[in-house]
């Protein structure tokens, strides 16, 4: 067998733009065995909002203390105090402060479009759409233009939101004003595309940004959704040919876009494939993270190999790569699914040993899978343990093992 993934991930000595993505954990579903993580998804694409240099969060004794005295740096202050507002979720405190900065009679204190940006944002960020579009009307009433990173920030907003069709409004609506996108602004269309699956428009997004060049090229983070993309869709051999394309255009993968194609070759139990990019991942400077780790360790698990994905769980250490919950109870799920409940109960120990400690989907998984061994009592005792810390088991879990107590 070509995956011999110790050997490979550790042989040599081997970043990101953006923040990696996590392994979500969905719902138990009720007579379902518990689903592992979900896949990665590469992360949105990054909004600038400011082009202020960032300064460390104001605790919250500073924001609700009375303003000092007006001078001409009140407007930095002000806007970075809107800016943590919004950071911390309080985004009506937020709006309030702008209010106060318009109502002023001080013109050092009067909004910019900085300062319209950063609200714009956290309103967008906390999915308030309609009062991000207000706040739109509200600042070209002000008389400050709105420019590309309002109209990015909000075509980012409404792509999460899953309103695709709104976010090319917008981009058509700030064409005509004479505000050109960027890739920022074309990559955060992409995002949301591939989110609805939508890969063919997509797909002639990047082929309008590598016509365009300059600053509409596609980045690392374009070229990561697209791979992703197709990934979602199996088309694996098309995200190989997209990897190959960005490297020949001097776009540098990283670790996101390595792991989505990883993920989803072990997914369909193409290990050899899989090792090889490590290796080529690898050979590229590019070291495996966490993520990269427990995506191997789940599709190996998915393809039967536990032995393998124990191996390599065991072996992240000797990279300085430390195992976290997510890849244990990857393994935790595989052993139960092939009836090796008790190897499973000592990786939960195992787990422990090393001071990670078990999550309720990590407890619900091994529950599930003493339930379906027929380790009743064991599974009970687990659920004691669960309560004890003050973990709730993970969807049907309790109902389907008292189903099992009295059926």
């Amino acid at each position: 067998m070509a995956f011999c993934a110790p050997k490979c991930l550790h042989s040599s000595t081997v970043t990101l733009p953006t923040k990696l993505p996590q392994l979500n954990k969905p719902d138990l579903h009720r007579d379902q065995k518990p689903p592992l993580p979900r896949s990665p998804s590469p992360p949105p694409p990054p909004i600038e909002t400011s082009g202020r240099k960032k300064s460390k969060p104001y605790s919250l004794k500073i924001l609700r203390s009375k303003p000092p005295f007006i001078t001409d740096t009140n407007l930095v202050f002000y806007s970075k105090r809107i800016d943590t507002l919004c950071r911390s979720g309080q985004t009506e405190e937020a709006l309030r402060l702008l209010r106060a900065m318009e109502d002023s009679n001080s013109k050092h204190l009067f909004p910019d479009t900085v300062t319209y940006n950063t609200l714009i944002n956290g309103l967008c960020r906390d999915g308030q759409l309609e009062a991000a579009l207000r706040l739109l009307r509200q600042m070209r009433a002000r008389g400050c233009p709105p420019t590309v990173v309002t109209f990015t920030t909000l075509i980012h907003g409404f792509c999460t939101a899953g309103r695709v069709d709104s976010a090319f409004e917008f981009l058509g609506h700030m064409e005509r004003q004479g505000i050109a996108p960027n890739t920022v602004t074309y990559t955060a269309l992409i995002q949301g595309l591939c989110a609805r699956g939508d890969l063919d428009r997509a797909l002639q997004v990047l082929a309008q940004m590598k016509s365009l060049g300059g600053d509409c090229a596609p980045n690392v983070v374009t070229y990561t959704q697209i791979i992703h993309g197709l990934c979602q869709k199996r088309l694996f051999e098309a995200g190989v040919e997209y990897l190959e394309e960005m490297r020949l255009r001097g776009c540098r993968p990283n670790q996101v876009t390595y792991t989505a194609l990883i993920h989803g070759l072990c997914q369909v139990g193409s290990f050899t494939r899989a090792a090889a990019l490590v290796g080529e991942m690898v050979a590229a400077g590019c070291e495996p993270d966490r993520v990269t780790y427990n995506c191997i360790i789940d599709g190996l698990g998915k393809g039967g190999k536990v032995d393998l994905a124990r191996e390599i769980l065991g072996a992240m250490g000797q990279k300085g790569v430390a195992p976290d919950v997510v890849g244990y109870t990857s393994l935790i799920q595989s052993l139960c699914e092939k009836g090796m409940v008790e190897e499973a109960l000592g990786v939960m120990e195992e787990m422990k040993g090393k001071g990670i400690e078990p999550d309720s989907v990590a407890y619900s998984t091994l529950v599930n899978g003493l339930r379906q061994a027929g380790k009743i009592d064991h599974a009970l005792d687990l659920l004691g343990e669960m309560g004890k810390k003050g973990l709730k088991p993970v969807g049907a879990t309790f109902k389907v093992l008292y189903r099992s107590l009295y059926s």
